[in-house]
């Protein structure tokens, strides 16, 4: 399935700098000489915080155990990558060679819904079918629940598509929304963006310019 833009693990490993708030935390040195990094100390639900751990200075974040104190607030996605849940703090483990280093994570909870990445399939021509992706982070503070969706509007602002209505729960996490719609008459430029529903409010995110959140349209 040919998609212009895709976040994968591997990416998000490689932009650790730009995870979560505030600048990366310095190594936490052990008695057993392993050392602990993390992208940032604290961060939004939902968002992504990267730790990396070295042993006599060579990276073994791969072959590491991770593990979180509470999974409520901060939860291990493997080598080295924690997804912030719930307001609170938490600690993070990595374990290697039966020694372990911790450091501290604070995670904030607020209604909040951002992109990172997206993905595009089909030919963009009047009548032809295609999909459209959006990837990112939301996070639920001010209710029990919402509803995310991604919605597709044309030239006019009016709208083409929407996704099926996804429930979220209160607290943070990731998401991988999806719509596929056929181009109708009349259509010269069609633009996505995420919508989050809490109670009255409305968030929206429309992803910035590398994100490529307009298509043109053929006749």
């Amino acid at each position: 399935m040919p998609m212009r833009r895709i976040v994968a693990l591997s990416a998000v490993l490689s932009m650790a700098s730009a995870c979560g708030s505030g600048g990366p935390t310095a190594p936490s040195p052990s008695p057993t000489g392993l050392a602990l990094t993390c992208s940032a100390p604290t961060l939004l639900a939902g968002d992504l915080v990267v730790c990396m751990v070295t042993a006599a200075s060579m990276n073994v974040s791969t072959v590491a155990v991770w593990a979180s104190s509470d999974p409520n607030i901060a939860t291990s996605q493997g080598v080295g990558l924690f997804v912030g849940k719930s307001e609170g703090q938490a600690t993070l483990t990595a374990t290697y060679s039966g020694q372990s280093v911790s450091a501290l994570l604070t995670v904030h909870l607020q209604d909040v819904l951002r992109a990172t990445a997206s993905a595009s399939q089909g030919s963009f021509k009047v009548g032809a079918t295609v999909t459209l992706w959006l990837q990112g982070f939301y996070g639920v503070a001010s209710a029990d629940s919402g509803t995310l969706t991604l919605v597709i509007t044309d030239q006019t602002g009016a709208t083409v598509s929407t996704s099926a209505p996804l429930t979220v729960a209160r607290g943070g996490d990731r998401y991988l929304i999806s719509t596929t719609f056929t181009l109708p008459p009349g259509t010269t430029r069609v633009c996505r963006a995420g919508v989050l529903q809490i109670g009255s409010a409305t968030l929206t995110v429309v992803p910035d310019a590398s994100l490529v959140p307009c298509f043109d349209v053929m006749p």
